[in-house]
Formats: structure tokens, C-alpha cells, sequence
């Protein structure tokens, strides 16, 4: 089965689903799934509609012509992806493997509806690695006084490689402006803490000598305020006094695993919506 998704957010008003379906309905789309969600606050509302496409009547790029006609006419933000044009993911990653493992082990277990097409890094240590997966391997080095220029060369190797997001897998930088504002909510970070707390170096210690009785791990989208970007998911753990920061290390690596494929998984799945700084993340 062909399928595809269509997400659409707007001002909240009467007879948007009805006119949304109606197009589908004409070329021919079998829905499979819809959720709607609407914010009470200021009256936006969200809409996720995945339909079979494999018996449409006409050609995708005239679907296309006819949702961009309703929503110049009644105002509508919308996006469609083809589920058998599956986005290409970049990773970036420094020393710190497990979360590289875990994206690559998913991939090659199929779990992840994804290609992946490089891994870049400020270090060649991660190198085998990448040859083991028979994944491409860009060495950048990146230091206080060269942010900028390898920023730079990493947007161009992206855009040349037509990247559609990228997955920081323990990538232990701050990107510049020039990667963030190339791929706005595209950029999938994850952090070592339940944010904001325990920025910095060694989370886990930090959380020990506090005497922490919870921990944590996020996931979120990159931007210029440093782990402030809109979150995707989060997991927390108990632990008491009886756990070393050693053993938190050990819990976060298992829980900075699962956020960051939890995130990759929704994205690649076209299941987010990001609005006002928040995701709304349909099921």
C-alpha cells in the first residue's frame, strides 16, 4: 500500500475537515487515520490525516494544486508527504557512541522508516563504525574558532546530499545560526536531563551530589536559545541514594537511546506539528 500524510493547522472555524476530506474524497483517497486537536488558548486547530494514495484518480501533483487552492481560499497551513519517499537523516555525533548505535541498529532492524544517508562528525573516532553500518562518514573539525566555517561546509554537504532532518546523537556542540536557521525544526537534539535542569558538563554527577530522586532525558527540536527548543519527548527514571552517579550514567544512556529514536520515529512519520514553540505530536 502507497500512502501518504497530510497535516494542516489554522484558525479553528467550522467546515475544515469537511472540505479537507471532500478533496481526498474526490481523487480517489482512502483515509486510514484522522486526529484532530484544537487549542482552546487562542482557537488554532491541528489536523493529521493519513491516507492510502495507491488508487488515486489523478496525478499527485494536481492533489497538491487542489489542497493549495482551498487554503489560499479559506486560509489553511498545510503540508503532504509521500510515505514511499522516505527522508533522508544526517546524524551528527561526537565521542559518545550509544546513541548512534541505537539509531543505526533500529535502521538496520527496519524500525526506522528512514535513509540514512551520513554521519558527521567533529571527531574521526566513530569512523569504523560508520563503515561497519556501510554508512558515509564526513569527519568536520569544529573548534571555539571555526564554528561558523564548519557549520557552513556541513549545511552545503547537506543540501548537497538532499537531507531532509538531521538527529544530534551526542553531538557535544552548539550549532551557529547558519545550521539552526537551514533547518528549522528539523534539527533533533537530544539532552542529557530532564530540561532544563543540570546543563553543562556531567549531568549525572551533578544530579547525584544534589541527592536527585528523579532523572531524565529529552528529546527536542534545535534552536538559537541553548535547550530551550520545542520538546518531542521526555522519559524520567526514580533513583535513590543507593545509585552512584555511575549508575545514572548507565540509566541516562538507556534513556537518551530511547528519546532520541522516540523523536526520529514521530518525525520521519510526519507526526508533529510544531506551533508557538510546542509540539503537538498526533498517536
Amino acid at each position: 500500500m502507497s500512502s501518504a500524510v497530510l497535516k494542516i493547522s489554522c484558525p479553528d472555524r467550522k467546515g475544515i475537515v469537511a472540505e479537507v476530506c471532500q478533496i481526498l474524497a474526490d481523487c480517489s483517497a482512502n483515509i486510514i487515520d484522522a486526529q484532530q486537536h484544537r487549542e482552546d488558548l487562542d482557537s488554532q486547530f491541528f489536523m493529521y490525516v493519513k491516507f492510502d494514495c495507491s488508487e488515486l484518480n489523478c496525478e499527485r501533483e494536481l492533489l497538491e494544486n487542489r489542497l493549495k487552492e482551498k487554503s489560499e481560499l479559506i486560509g489553511f497551513n498545510w503540508t503532504l508527504s509521500f510515505k514511499d519517499q522516505k527522508k533522508r537523516l544526517a546524524i551528527m555525533v561526537s565521542k559518545y557512541d550509544h546513541c548512534l548505535y541505537d539509531l543505526l541498529l533500529k535502521h538496520k532492524y527496519g524500525e526506522l522508516d528512514v535513509d540514512i544517508a551520513l554521519i558527521v562528525s567533529n571527531h574521526p573516532d566513530l569512523k569504523a563504525t560508520a563503515e561497519h553500518f556501510g554508512v558515509p562518514y564526513f569527519h568536520i573539525p569544529r573548534n571555539k574558532d571555526n564554528r561558523e566555517q564548519a557549520d557552513q561546509i556541513a549545511v552545503d554537504l547537506f543540501k548537497e546530499q538532499k537531507i531532509d532532518f538531521i538527529a544530534m546523537a551526542r553531538y557535544m556542540q552548539i550549532l551557529t545560526p547558519i545550521l539552526i536557521q537551514a533547518y528549522p525544526n528539523k534539527i533533533i537534539n537530544v539532552h542529557h536531563g530532564f530540561l532544563p535542569a543540570f546543563k553543562g558538563a556531567k549531568p549525572y554527577h551533578q544530579a547525584y551530589a544534589k541527592g536527585v530522586k528523579l532523572i531524565g532525558s529529552t528529546s527536542h527540536y534545535a534552536n538559537e536559545e541553548l535547550d530551550m527548543g520545542p520538546i518531542i519527548d521526555q522519559v524520567t527514571v526514580r533513583v535513590s541514594h543507593a545509585y552512584s552517579a555511575d549508575d545514572m550514567v548507565r540509566k541516562g544512556r538507556d534513556m537518551e537511546n530511547r528519546v532520541l529514536t522516540n523523536a526520529v520515529k514521530a518525525h520521519a512519520a510526519d507526526r508533529i506539528i510544531v506551533y508557538k514553540g510546542r509540539t503537538i505530536i498526533f498517536s
